[in-house]
């Protein structure tokens, strides 16, 4: 019979991932370490849940994501048992596109995308205070990872005033919304606009002109749209 650390580990992940991929995993994980569900211990499941649990989660979901949901559960288990301190130190977020799952685990584990549920790691920083210079790759690619730290951003492209694309970073092939980069951006040359968003149904573009560039996000259709439009607004282009 499993034991209590056990039980509410599985319980934990089974509301992030599938009951099945649950106990897969973590039954995995402690085998790889000479564990047995019906005795580890509250700190052999901690050093468990900061070690080769999260590296197995985060090959399944983004890292940020797997992390926020073991550290929680980790301090949940340090309450419950005082000597089994959690063992997870912090560390900053990352870009949705730095967390692309490594689907050879899922086969080692047999399991499929349908066992796992997916989100955006959230972010708190803002744009402003700095300036960049779109002419330079180096800070084409400074704004495309700020950018995607952002909560719901999947993809930032930075093109020309002409629409031509220059710098792309995405969770998928974003090759085909080059063509509404290219339109949003042939509305601003005719219009005094300074934003525009448009809801292409299960994502959403923003787009911001820069001068002689221009800036595209894309957004997941949970995303808040608001606080990106803000969020570029506060961008500044150096001169």
């Amino acid at each position: 019979m499993t034991n209590a650390v056990y039980t509410m580990t599985v319980r934990a992940l089974a509301g992030v991932v599938s009951e099945r991929a649950a106990e897969t995993m973590v039954r995995s994980v402690l085998r790889e370490q000479n564990l047995l569900p019906e005795n580890v211990s509250a700190q052999e499941m901690q050093r468990m849940l900061s070690g080769p649990l999260l590296s197995r989660l985060s090959t399944v979901m983004p890292a940020a994501r797997a992390r926020r949901e073991l550290l929680a559960l980790s301090a949940q288990m340090a309450d419950r048992y005082p000597k089994a301190p959690t063992l997870f130190i912090e560390s900053g977020p990352s870009a949705t596109w730095d967390d692309a799952p490594d689907t050879e685990m899922w086969n080692d584990l047999g399991l499929g995308a349908d066992d796992f549920e997916f989100d955006d790691p959230e972010y708190a920083a803002g744009l402003s205070g700095r300036s960049y210079d779109l002419n330079t790759t180096m800070d084409q690619d400074t704004l495309i990872q700020t950018l995607g730290r952002l909560s719901g951003v999947q993809g930032v492209m930075v093109c020309r005033a002409s629409g031509e694309v220059l710098r792309v970073r995405a969770v998928r092939d974003a090759n085909g919304l080059a063509g509404v980069v290219a339109a949003s951006a042939m509305l601003f040359q005719k219009r005094a606009l300074r934003l525009l968003s448009a809801d292409l149904g299960g994502q959403t573009v923003c787009v911001c002109p820069l001068g002689d560039h221009c800036v595209a996000v894309i957004a997941s259709s949970q995303a808040n749209v608001g606080r990106l439009l803000v969020e570029l607004q506060q961008i500044k282009v150096a001169a």
